[in-house]
């Protein structure tokens, strides 16, 4: 199983590659969706940040 810090890896690095791919595409509609990618993580995309707050909900359902 995946750890918090793990999980907020991937998304972070998810994030980034995505607005990347998503303006080497050279489209309108695609900058907008890099811009909203952007603007929804621009928290922890910028690197004057050292500390976030962070919430996680403990998994709700069977347990293996």
């Amino acid at each position: 199983m995946e750890t918090l810090i793990e999980t907020l890896r991937i998304n972070h690095d998810w994030a980034i590659e995505r607005i990347h791919v998503l303006c080497d595409i050279h489209e309108e509609h695609e900058y907008h969706n890099a811009y909203s990618i952007q603007q929804e993580f621009n928290e922890w995309l910028d690197p004057k940040i050292e500390e976030h707050d962070i919430f996680s909900l403990e998994y709700i359902g069977e347990k293996y």
